[in-house]
């Protein structure tokens, strides 16, 4: 099972697949020294695929 979510100190453009281009960037720039970002997280795309999948309506 892969992960739900993900915190922006565990994002970089690496995950982009599983976060997309603004959670991978927001990932990127909290580890930049000086850069103020707000404590946050991305909820991962499998996580959506798998609500999906248990009802299609949400997609």
């Amino acid at each position: 099972m892969s992960a739900y979510v993900l915190g922006f100190h565990d994002i970089d453009q690496t995950r982009l697949p599983l976060v997309g281009g603004k959670g991978a960037n927001l990932g990127e720039l909290s580890a930049i020294d000086g850069v103020q970002v707000p404590r946050g997280f991305c909820v991962t795309t499998g996580a959506f695929e798998e609500v999906v999948e248990r009802d299609p309506s949400v997609g």
